[in-house]
C-alpha cells in the first residue's frame, strides 16, 4: 500500500490485481479486426501482429475464467443502414479508406474470435464507440460488482484500447495494461500508445498477471 495526502491506495501488482476487486476487460477480439477474412484483412490492413497474439489471448482469457476472474468482453458494433452513425464518426470511420460497415450487428464480423466465449459470470458489453466506457453500462457493471481494477488487453492499441484505458482511469479504476497482449495493424502508433501506457499506468505481461493471480488464490 502507498499513502498520499492521508489517502491509502494499491500499489504493487499483488495489490493492484488481487481477484477480489479485478475484472478483466478484453476490447474488440472480433472477427472483423482479427481474421484474415475480416473486414481490415480485406480493406488493406496489416493484421499479422494482431494474429501473432491471438492463442495467447485466448488461453489467457481462459486462464483468468478457470481463476474465477470476471471478464467483460467489449463488443464494438455498427447498426444496419447507419443507424449509429453520426457524420462526424462516420467521417472517422472512414478516414483510411475502410468502409463504414464493419462489425455490423448480428454479423460473423461482430462476433468474437472462436476461442473466446463468454462463461456464466462474464458480461459481454455492446459499444458504438471506441471507448468502452462512452454510452455503454460498462461503468455501472463495474461498480456493481466491486470492480477496483481494471486489466485491459485486445485491439486495437492506438483505438479503442486507448480509449478504454484512458476512459477506465478517468472513471476513478486503477488500470493495468496486459503488455504483450495489445495490438495494432500500425507498428508506430502502437509504439505511440505503448509509450504513453509506459507513463502513464501499469503495465504487466500476461504470465506475470496469471502468476500473481495464482499466488494469491494459492494462499
Amino acid at each position: 500500500m502507498k499513502t498520499i495526502n492521508g489517502v491509502t491506495m494499491f500499489d504493487t501488482l499483488e495489490e493492484l490485481i488481487n481477484p477480489a476487486h479485478t475484472a478483466l476487460v478484453v476490447v474488440d477480439v472480433q472477427n472483423d479486426f482479427c481474421h484474415s477474412d475480416g473486414h481490415f484483412a480485406k480493406h488493406g490492413k496489416n493484421i499479422t501482429t494482431t494474429q501473432a497474439t491471438l492463442e495467447s489471448t485466448i488461453a489467457f482469457v481462459n486462464h483468468a475464467q478457470n481463476l474465477g476472474i470476471q471478464v467483460y468482453f467489449l463488443q464494438q458494433l455498427t447498426l444496419p443502414n447507419g443507424a449509429s452513425d453520426s457524420p462526424a464518426w462516420l467521417r472517422f470511420k472512414c478516414r483510411d479508406g475502410k468502409s463504414s460497415e464493419y462489425t455490423l450487428k448480428g454479423s460473423w464480423g461482430a462476433e468474437l474470435i472462436d476461442g473466446l466465449e463468454k462463461g456464466p459470470k462474464d458480461v459481454l458489453i455492446e459499444k458504438f464507440r471506441p471507448d468502452g466506457f462512452v454510452g455503454t453500462s460498462l461503468n455501472l457493471l463495474l461498480k456493481a460488482n466491486g470492480i477496483q481494477t481494471t486489466i485491459i488487453l485486445g485491439t486495437t492499441t492506438e483505438g479503442c484500447v486507448e480509449s478504454t484505458v484512458r476512459g477506465a482511469s478517468y472513471h476513478d479504476y486503477y488500470v493495468v495494461v496486459v503488455k504483450d497482449l495489445v495490438s495494432s495493424p500500425n507498428a508506430v502508433q502502437h509504439e505511440g500508445s505503448m509509450n504513453l501506457f509506459q507513463a502513464r499506468y501499469v503495465m504487466a505481461n500476461s504470465q506475470d498477471i496469471l502468476g500473481t493471480w495464482e499466488s494469491i488464490i494459492n494462499e
